[in-house]
């Protein structure tokens, strides 16, 4: 009996060994099928991507057949063999289901909203589209997530290096994949309803100028109402900060945390409403500034800056602006935020120029105007330098919004990722922040405890001419009496959830880290002074919080020329 038994499993563990080589084999070739599939769904040929969406499915099919039955068991249990029989399995199991569940609703979306389906007619983008495909995109997210959980519970440390690497490569690319089918999850539940396909919608948008830098970009001098009926979106009333005024006291009460860090202008000044880093505080703060002035309650608040302009206009192409100059994507940030403050001396005809330009470049984009899909790639590029943002009202909708960077939330609950935040406010009242680069890089020097030992590095460099003489006083000049050309800066450094900052140094210098709350976050501020020209740095010794032992989620004002994120290495833990 024990012979027979024996004959059998080395029967059962080569039949098995054949199999294997089987599902090696369709694999492989589901594997090509993918990477067809998803040139073909980018390039728009729906007829090639259903036809290569059979053969995947085919192939996938007979991988999981082979990767079943009495000798897998019997395998499975080998020691040393066992883990990377069992992941074999689990990828042709999570394959075949990707490709009967989730890519035939991912087929469907993606010939429903190509970009030329998007672009507006008339003003006017069709929602019906949008609203038919919603469903089919949110039921393969939820399939996608579930299936990409599968992969990411594999333990490649358990796996030979022949089966580790492409279980790895599994692992990355189901998790972005899963990232973007959560994004268009949620942009088909928010942009019917926001576009206004239930009743009319009214917002606030902030035109954030980087001259004068704020938390979440730039000082926002001017306004403008948005209005969104059935997918027509037109611009309303424009106006600058003088147009809503100062108050004497805040129309919606202040934190004491806001008032510490913040100061009480926050809730005073529409320019100063994101001196926080929250922006969807910083929404909140101006809508009520706004009704208060109006009585006309707005639904949401975006924003946006001249950086996302210009990127915009690489797909628009130039827009006309008043004076008959053409705007592109070359000059227009050299120009909105520079040229203007020479060619135009007048702050208040200053705001008339932004509030024209950014009505143009609008008009531009909702006429549908340039090639569609180079707009969409980069509103998401604006999204994802945080140079566009966006509050909603309704609490279900700022529930889907608040996640994402489109939403700008400071983070208050802790994940696996260590959230560190590095935000920069202009401490001098001048229009230099033009001038001003800085990049954060995030270093995880050791894993203990299930905790990182992060060193995040902040370089600030003026390039103020040494002669500021050819500057515009306007733009120079301090308003608090500093030698012009000053640039000064304050820094609100945020430590990840659960975490805290254990040391500070200035150019190597040690500084006491300042024992700050905001939201239940522990945060330093420090205040640097740049001469035309000059740099500095700062270092912040950090540790995360306990399990949060993935990539560090770096968040950074956007700057000028760049968004501010340097290099995040790879976590130790």
């Amino acid at each position: 009996a024990l012979v027979l038994l024996g004959v059998v499993a080395v029967v059962l563990v080569a039949y098995t060994g054949h199999q294997a080589i089987a599902a090696k084999s369709n694999l492989e070739l589901v594997a090509h099928d993918f990477s067809t599939l998803s040139g073909q769904l980018t390039s728009g040929d729906e007829p090639g991507a259903r036809t290569t969406l059979t053969r995947a499915q085919s192939h996938a099919r007979e991988a999981r057949a082979n990767t079943h039955g009495p000798g897998w068991w019997l395998t499975s249990k080998i020691p040393g063999v066992g883990p990377n029989i069992v992941a074999v399995r689990t990828v042709a199991d999570v394959t075949d289901d990707l490709s009967q569940q989730v890519l035939p609703d991912v087929v469907k979306a993606t010939a429903a909203l190509k970009p030329s389906k998007l672009r507006p007619s008339g003003g006017r983008i069709d929602l019906a589209p949008i609203t038919a495909v919603a469903p089919a995109v949110v039921r393969a997210n939820i399939l996608l997530t579930r299936q990409s959980a599968r992969v990411q519970a594999i333990d490649v440390g358990d796996l030979a290096p022949q089966i580790a690497r492409p279980v790895r490569l599994l692992q990355q690319k189901l998790e972005e994949a899963s990232a973007l089918s959560d994004r268009a999850s949620r942009a088909v539940r928010l942009l019917p309803p926001m576009l206004g396909a239930d009743g009319t919608r009214t917002y606030l948008l902030l035109f954030q100028n980087n001259a004068e830098v704020r938390s979440t970009g730039g000082i926002p001098g001017s306004f403008a109402t948005v209005v969104a009926e059935d997918g027509k979106v037109s611009v309303g009333r424009q106006g600058d900060a003088a147009t809503i005024g100062k108050f004497a006291t805040p129309p919606i009460a202040l934190t004491r945390d806001e008032r510490t860090l913040f100061g009480e202008n926050l809730g005073l000044f529409p320019q100063d409403v994101n001196f926080t880093p929250d922006f969807s505080r910083s929404a909140r703060i101006v809508q009520a500034m706004w009704n208060a002035r109006n009585g006309v309650k707005v639904d949401g608040v975006i924003s946006t800056d001249p950086v996302a302009l210009s990127l915009l206009l690489r797909g628009t192409g130039p827009v006309t602006v008043p004076g008959g100059r053409q705007l592109t994507s070359a000059n227009a940030v050299q120009l909105l935020l520079s040229q203007v403050y020479a060619d135009i001396p007048d702050p208040a005809r200053q705001n008339v120029y932004f509030d024209a330009v950014a009505n143009r470049v609008f008009s531009a984009v909702a006429s549908g105007q340039g090639r569609p899909k180079t707009v969409l790639d980069n509103l998401v590029a604006s999204t994802d330098q945080r140079r566009i943002l966006l509050w909603s009202d309704r609490p279900a909708e700022q529930a889907l919004l608040a996640p994402t960077r489109l939403g700008g939330v400071l983070p208050t609950r802790a994940t696996s990722a260590p959230d560190v935040g590095v935000y920069l406010d202009d401490g001098g009242g001048s229009k230099l922040g033009y001038y001003l680069d800085h990049d954060v890089d995030v270093r995880s020097q050791r894993c203990q405890a299930d905790r990182q030992y992060l060193r995040v590095t902040l370089h600030l460099h003026s390039r103020v001419p040494a002669d500021s003489s050819g500057l515009p006083d306007y733009v120079a000049q301090n308003a608090v009496g500093l030698p012009r050309g000053l640039i000064r800066t304050t820094i609100y450094t945020y430590a990840p959830l659960g975490g805290y900052i254990d040391s500070v140094a200035l150019d190597g210098h040690a500084q006491e880290p300042g024992r700050l709350t905001h939201d239940g976050r522990l945060l330093t501020s420090q205040t640097v002074d740049l001469e035309p020209g000059g740099q500095h740095t700062l270092t912040f010794g950090m540790v995360s919080g306990k399990g949060q032992t993935a990539t560090t989620d770096l968040a950074v004002t956007p700057g000028v020329r760049g968004d501010g994120v340097g290099t995040v290495s790879a976590p130790a833990c």
